[in-house]
C-alpha cells in the first residue's frame, strides 16, 4: 500500500473480527450443508442480497444476524435447528426457496438439519496467496518475451486474479469461501465458451493458461485466432472496460517499469481485463451485437447464412413444431429449421396471444408474405428468436420484433427469462440465450400436427412441414451432438480435470450464466477490496473511516457492514467508473478509457 495510506492507517487500529466455528468438524458434512446454502439460498441471500447485508455464504454474519430488530431468531444457532429460522423455513414450513424456485430433496433436509446440528461448520479450503497487480504484471511480461516478436502485439491476457483473491479464509482468517477452486475452473470454461461465441472462426481456440501449474489466474489469445484484430476489436471491448488502470506514475519503480515494457510489447496501455466482467459484458448488447457484427435485421442474416425462410416454406424444405407451453415464451412458440451455410439455423415466432392469428391450431401457415398460398391459416407473430450455428459449432442468438428488427431485450410480457440471468426476468440477447440454451437446442414436442382445426390442401401442407415426433427428435439429437461437441472442445481442458477427468462436459454447470449471475451480485466489503487488490478488507475499511472522498464515492455502505451495487461500481455514466476513481484516489494507479 501507498505511504500516504500507510500513514493514514497508522492512525486508527481496528479490533480484530469474531469467528465463532464449529470444533473438529466432519468435512463431508461441512461441504453438504455448505452445498445446500449454495445451491438453494445464495441466489437470493448472497447474489441479489434481497435481505440487505444477508449473505449465507459468510458464517459469521448466518450464526450473528437476525432478519430485523424486533426479531430475535438467528438465522442459524448452532447445534438448534428447530430455534434456527432458516430450518423453521426451508425444514418446517418448507416455503423456501420462495415460490417456483427448486428447493432441496428431502435427503438434501436431512443433511441441511445434520449440519446445523453438528455446530454449521464450513468448509475448509487450501489458503491462496494473495495476488497483487504486479504479480499479474509479471506474469504478462515473462509470457511476452518467450513470445515471437511478430507475434507480441497480438497477445490479449484476461485475469482471475480478483477471483482468485476473494477467498474469505485467505484474507480474514474466516472459515468460509467465497469464490472456491471449482468456480474459478467454471470462471475459465466460461470465458472460453464465450470468446468462441463471439467469434466466426472455423475452428475452436481453447485459451491457454499462462501460469499453468502456479496461481492459474491468467489466460492469454491470440486476436488473430479469434477475429478479434479485425475491426479494432479490442478497442471496442475497453470501450466499456471500467477497470482499466495505467501504472505508468505508480509509486512502485518496479511495478512502473513492469508495466512500461508490457505496453510497448503490447502496443496497448490495457493489455488485459478481468474475465467476469467480460463474461458478464462481452455476452450482451452493445458489445454481444459488435463482436460478432451481427446486422441490423433478420433479412440480414439470412442472407448472410444463405437461408431463404419464404422460399423453403413454399419447397417445404424446413422443418416447423409448434407448442402451446414454452420455458420462456408466455403464449404459444413455433419454431422452424432450416439450413443454414455452417449447420441449422432455427427461427422462432413468439405471439402476444393465443388466441385469434395466434392460435396455431387455426392457422399454422404463417408467416404471412405476399407468395404465401394460404393467407387464410397465416399466423400473426409479435417476435421471435433466432439461433443459428457459428462456423465453430457453437451458437449465436439474435432477437427480433414483428417487422424482424434487432432489439437486445424481447418484451417481458411476450418473453421472460426464469432463471434472471441478465439480473432481471427480462430475455437479453445473447446471455439469457446462451444460459438458457446449455445443450444447443431445448427439447421440445410438436403439438400442432395431430391438433389441427384446418382441413384440405391447408391440412396436406401442415403434414409436409411438421414432421412426427421421432423424425424431429432426430434432427435436435444431430444439431445437440454437434454443438456438446464444439462446447467440449473449448470448455473440457477446463472443467475435465482430477477426479471430475472423466465426467461428461454435460453434467457441469452451464459457466457464462453462473459466471455473470456471481459478477452481478452485490459487493460486500471483502469483495471490493479484492477488486481493489487490497490483501486486507480491515484496511479498506480504515481507510473509508478516514477519508470522506471514498464516502463521497459511494463507499460509505461498506464500513457499516452493508454492501454497494455492482452497477454503481462499474458505472461510466461520468467517465471513469466509481471503481477507476476510488483506485485513484489510493493512488492504485491512473485511471484510462479507451474512447
Amino acid at each position: 500500500m501507498k505511504t500516504r495510506i500507510a500513514l493514514l492507517l497508522a492512525t486508527l487500529t481496528l479490533n480484530g473480527l469474531t469467528n465463532a466455528r464449529a470444533a473438529d468438524p466432519d468435512p463431508a458434512l461441512a461441504a453438504k450443508g455448505y452445498n445446500v446454502l449454495k445451491t438453494y439460498c445464495y441466489r437470493c441471500h448472497g447474489l441479489r442480497f434481497e435481505v440487505e447485508g444477508f449473505n449465507v455464504l459468510n458464517r459469521d454474519i448466518l450464526l450473528t444476524k437476525t432478519p430485523d430488530e424486533d426479531d430475535q431468531a438467528k438465522y442459524v444457532v448452532a447445534g438448534k435447528p428447530d430455534d434456527s429460522l432458516m430450518w423453521q423455513r426451508a425444514g418446517m414450513k418448507k416455503d423456501m426457496p420462495p415460490g417456483k424456485n427448486p428447493k432441496p430433496s428431502a435427503a438434501e433436509l436431512d443433511v441441511f438439519k445434520k449440519w446445523i446440528e453438528a455446530g454449521a461448520p464450513f468448509p475448509t479450503t487450501d489458503r491462496r496467496k494473495f495476488v497483487s497487480e504486479k504479480d499479474v504484471y509479471v506474469i504478462i511480461r515473462n509470457d511476452l518475451r518467450a513470445t515471437p516478436r511478430e507475434d507480441r502485439r497480438y497477445r490479449r491476457y484476461f485475469s482471475l486474479a480478483n477471483l482468485h483473491n476473494n477467498s474469505f479464509e485467505q484474507r480474514v482468517g474466516k472459515n468460509c469461501k467465497n469464490f472456491d477452486v471449482a468456480d474459478l475452473r467454471l470462471a475459465r470454461a466460461g470465458f472460453a465458451k464465450l470468446a468462441n461465441s463471439v467469434s466466426w472462426k472455423q475452428e475452436i481456440v481453447v485459451p491457454r493458461i499462462v501460469d499453468a501449474g502456479q496461481a492459474e489466474i491468467v489466460l492469454v489469445v491470440d486476436l488473430r485466432d479469434l477475429g478479434w484484430d479485425e475491426r479494432n476489436l479490442w478497442n471496442e471491448i475497453l470501450k466499456l472496460y471500467p477497470y482499466g488502470l495505467k501504472q505508468d506514475v505508480s509509486t512502485d519503480d518496479e511495478l512502473r517499469e513492469l508495466s512500461k515494457e508490457v505496453y510497448e510489447l503490447t502496443g496497448t496501455v490495457v493489455p488485459f481485463v478481468r474475465v467476469d466482467w467480460f463474461i458478464d459484458t462481452a455476452s450482451r448488447p452493445p458489445l454481444y451485437h459488435t463482436l460478432l457484427n451481427l446486422p441490423a435485421t433478420a433479412a440480414e442474416l439470412e442472407r448472410q447464412l444463405k437461408v431463404n425462410p419464404d422460399n423453403d416454406f413454399l419447397r417445404d424444405k424446413l422443418a416447423r413444431a409448434g407448442f402451446a407451453e414454452s420455458g420462456v415464451s408466455t403464449s404459444n412458440r413455433l419454431v422452424d429449421r432450416h439450413a443454414a451455410l455452417y449447420g441449422a439455423y432455427w427461427k422462432s415466432y413468439d405471439f402476444a396471444k393465443s388466441e385469434g392469428t395466434g392460435n396455431l391450431f387455426q392457422f399454422p401457415l404463417g408467416p404471412k408474405f405476399a407468395q404465401n398460398p394460404f393467407p387464410q391459416q397465416a399466423f400473426d407473430h409479435a417476435g421471435g428468436e433466432l439461433i443459428f450455428n457459428l462456423p465453430n459449432g457453437l451458437q449465436g442468438y439474435l432477437l427480433v420484433d414483428t417487422k424482424g428488427a434487432r432489439i437486445d431485450k424481447g418484451p417481458i410480457e411476450i418473453v421472460r427469462d426464469l432463471k434472471e440471468t441478465s439480473g432481471s426476468p427480462e430475455v437479453v440477447n445473447g446471455l439469457s440465450c446462451m444460459a438458457c440454451h446449455e445443450h444447443g437446442m431445448i427439447r421440445f414436442k410438436d403439438t400442432i400436427r395431430d391438433g389441427l382445426a384446418v382441413f384440405g390442401d391447408a391440412r396436406l401442407k401442415v403434414t409436409r412441414l411438421f414432421p412426427k415426433i421421432d423424425d424431429m427428435s432426430r434432427l435436435l439429437d444431430k444439431d445437440e451432438q454437434r454443438f456438446m461437441r464444439s462446447v467440449d472442445d473449448a470448455m473440457g481442458s477446463f472443467l475435465k480435470v482430477g477426479p471430475d477427468r472423466a465426467r461428461d462436459v454435460k453434467s457441469f454447470p452451464e459457466p457464462i450464466g453462473a459466471i455473470a449471475r456471481h459478477y452481478q451480485k452485490d459487493l460486500e466489503l471483502e469483495d471490493v477490496a479484492a477488486e481493489l487488490g487490497i490483501a486486507d478488507p480491515k484496511e479498506l475499511q480504515t481507510l473509508i473511516k478516514l477519508n470522506p472522498r471514498l464516502r463521497e464515492l459511494g463507499l460509505g455502505p461498506l464500513m457499516q457492514g452493508f454492501a454497494i451495487k455492482r452497477t454503481h461500481w462499474q458505472s461510466l455514466e461520468r467517465s471513469l467508473s466509481p471503481f477507476q476513481q476510488t483506485a485513484s484516489e489510493l493512488e492504485l494507479g491512473t485511471p484510462h478509457r479507451t474512447l
